[in-house]
């Protein structure tokens, strides 16, 4: 009997201590990837909309935009800076015809990963001619892979700060992402402007920002996935589809801000 004693005494200290137990934290949910903006970000130019539209044309030169199209002619890295020549000249007629609207313009070039070709810059004064001098194939020479989820995000940092109404990221590219951040999670961040600058005092808005894939031979499933995800998709299968869809994206664009 002794020996029973003992043992139930010591069953009930075991599951007293069991229930003295603190509970475990739950571990925070995953909030998703942010976006990571540099350290020289103008978080307060997120808060000035002067009217107008801010464009940042993103160039993919990843080694196969040296190959041309499925339709043949000139390597597409080629097309491609010849259709920025179009895209000038009709940015150039927009802002000549359009005094009240500020045209701001950056472009971009990508691969494994992102430089910029030309820095943002208002379409007035020497700025179209700044534009037209960039748009050279010396200037989107290809090599690399493909980082499409970079080239988003730089994009969108330079958008986050351009201080107009409007904004448009427009990627020319041939290629499905292989690089990272994932592409996915990049526009998944902008729509819910997740980015490292924003706090609760300053909130840095992203998901105003207008998206748009443009490129050669594109049948991936992968642009489907940024279609769902609320980017425009357009397919060139040449250098004049390319400068009619850039022209077109453009055009749906600006008429936003009539």
């Amino acid at each position: 009997m002794k020996k029973i004693t003992v043992s139930i005494l010591a069953l009930a200290l075991i599951l007293g201590c069991a229930e003295k137990k603190e509970p475990v934290a739950a571990e925070a949910a995953d909030p998703g990837y942010s976006l990571q903006f540099a350290d020289g970000f103008d978080s307060g130019m997120n808060f000035v909309d002067d009217f107008g539209i801010s464009i940042v044309l993103v160039v993919d030169v990843s080694g196969s935009m040296a190959d041309s199209p499925k339709s043949g002619g000139s390597a597409k890295y080629i097309q491609a800076a010849n259709a920025l020549v179009t895209v000038s000249e009709y940015l150039e007629k927009l802002a000549g015809e359009q005094k009240d609207l500020r045209v701001n313009v950056a472009v971009l070039r990508f691969s494994t990963g992102v430089a910029t070709v030309l820095p943002m810059t208002e379409l007035r004064g020497d700025g179209i001619e700044r534009l037209k001098s960039i748009c050279s194939p010396e200037n989107f020479l290809p090599k690399g892979g493909t980082a499409i989820g970079l080239a988003l995000e730089k994009g969108s940092e330079l958008l986050a700060q351009s201080g107009t109404i409007f904004n448009s990221l427009i990627i020319i590219t041939d290629g499905e992402n292989n690089g990272t951040p994932d592409p996915m999670k990049v526009i998944d961040a902008i729509y819910s402007n997740r980015n490292n600058k924003s706090t609760e005092a300053m909130k840095i808005s992203t998901s105003t920002q207008l998206m748009s894939f443009i490129g050669f031979d594109i049948d991936s499933p992968q642009f489907g996935v940024f279609h769902e995800l609320g980017a425009r998709i357009t397919s060139a299968s040449d250098q004049a589809e390319l400068e009619n869809g850039l022209k077109s994206l453009l055009e749906a664009d600006i008429t936003k801000l009539e």
